[in-house]
């Protein structure tokens, strides 16, 4: 009786084993395939980004010189490697080398095609694009065989450790297991007798037992605690995207979504919301005199300047960038004073009139600013930005760097 139950109690350890193995072995797949995909187009990429780079000189003097034998060594150096198909030099004055014209036309559009611009070698600027095509078919069979041999590799290891198991239970496990279960059925349930333990079994399968418990229970504390950090390193994380959500990521304000969100916080506790709506007068000259850097460098000293401009009018708000050239002041009053707001954006347009000063060059630029109010009882944020929207565009029509409030403000919420 007990040797038919220490056999069946073996089998289903065996079946156990195998079906954890697999399990496991299946885990292991699911990673190593996808994993060895991307590191074969990973390998693929670097090497042509390093050939690009190590041809790129000779590829631009090709273009810049219009030589084609040059232009046809750099080619046919590319199109040694089999997973290159074409290649194609491309000045931008239009002068053009290539080894496939019609895959090119045919694929121009595709991601099999990457774009790497060549410079001048004489005054490092600009002059052309290399162009290489790679042969999907040659990356996908490579990348397959690399798969394959890992997924083979995977596989006989699996084999040869199901087998070794199985060995080592059958022969190493299955008769200490059947001492044991012996020894266990002869136990008096109830009583506080210890199962006696021969000094020849201390250090083998009941020594064991007792080692694995406790690794157990090691391992289960430690498992804990690696919850418990990943739990902290997520909730950290989480607030991470949630702050860059809303967060402009040129000049650090606070986006369309975080204005929101601190006005829905601020009208909970605040009579009156108030919009400043301002927008650049002359920022497109900007960046066509200066360049975009430029734009973006006078983009960011203005959203410096109105957050000190709010900052020292003491007033609750926020500033925003809406996109573009757009900025916003939300402010949530107590009292509907239309002294302070008047006086903040004075100082917002005087401060915006201020020139900025960018590699050696003078920058000038305006702002129309749009104010609407809203009770707190009535606000609704798509109408007010509405009203701030048609304020601005009356001073924009009007005489530009200025602000006006809405016309129909006082109808809605009176001004003292």
């Amino acid at each position: 009786m007990n040797k038919l139950r220490s056999n069946s109690l073996i089998s289903k350890f065996i079946r156990i084993i195998t079906i954890l193995a697999t399990v496991y072995l299946v885990i292991i797949l699911l990673y190593i395939v996808p994993k060895g995909l991307e590191q074969a187009d990973n390998s693929h990429n670097e090497l042509e980004q390093k050939l690009a780079l190590s041809l790129s000189k000779s590829a631009a003097i090709a273009i810049f010189v219009n030589n084609s034998e040059i232009a046809s060594e750099v080619i046919d150096a590319l199109l040694l490697h089999q997973e290159i198909d074409a290649v194609k030099l491309e000045s931008d004055g239009g002068i053009v080398f290539t080894s496939n014209p019609l895959l090119f036309d045919e694929s121009s559009s595709t991601e099999n095609i990457n774009r790497y611009r060549l410079y001048s070698p004489v005054d490092a600027q600009p002059i052309g694009t290399l162009l290489i095509h790679s042969d999907s078919r040659v990356l996908q069979q490579r990348a397959i065989s690399r798969v394959l041999y890992q997924v083979g590799f995977i596989l006989v290891q699996f084999l040869f450790t199901v087998m070794v198991l199985v060995l080592v239970l059958k022969k190493i496990v299955g008769r200490p297991l059947t001492t044991l279960s012996k020894a266990l059925d002869s136990a008096t349930p109830g009583h506080s007798e210890i199962i006696p333990i021969n000094k020849a079994n201390e250090n083998n399968e009941i020594g064991v037992v007792a080692h694995s418990v406790n690794t157990f229970i090691n391992n289960s504390h430690q498992a804990i605690e690696r919850e418990r950090e990943l739990r902290a390193q997520i909730e950290h994380w989480e607030q991470h995207y949630r702050h860059m959500a809303e967060q402009d990521s040129l000049t650090g304000l606070k986006n369309r979504l975080g204005c929101e969100k601190y006005i829905e916080k601020a009208s909970l506790t605040h009579q009156y919301i108030a919009l400043l709506l301002m927008d650049l007068d002359g920022f497109k000259a900007v960046n066509d005199d200066f360049g975009h850097a430029a734009g973006d460098f006078t983009l960011t000293e203005i959203a410096r300047r109105f957050s000190v401009e709010l900052e020292e009018s003491n007033l609750a708000g926020v500033v925003g960038r809406i996109g573009g050239d757009e900025f916003v002041i939300y402010l949530a009053l107590h009292q509907n004073d239309s002294a302070p707001i008047q006086s903040l954006a004075h100082n917002i347009v005087q401060s915006a009139n201020q020139p900025i000063l960018y590699q050696s060059n003078l920058i000038q630029v305006g702002c129309s600013v749009g104010i609407a109010v809203h009770a707190n009882q009535q606000f609704d944020i798509d109408k007010l930005i509405q009203h701030a929207d048609k304020a601005m565009y009356s001073v924009k029509q009007m005489r530009k760097n200025d602000f006006s409030f809405y016309q129909t403000m006082k109808e809605e919420s009176p001004l003292p």
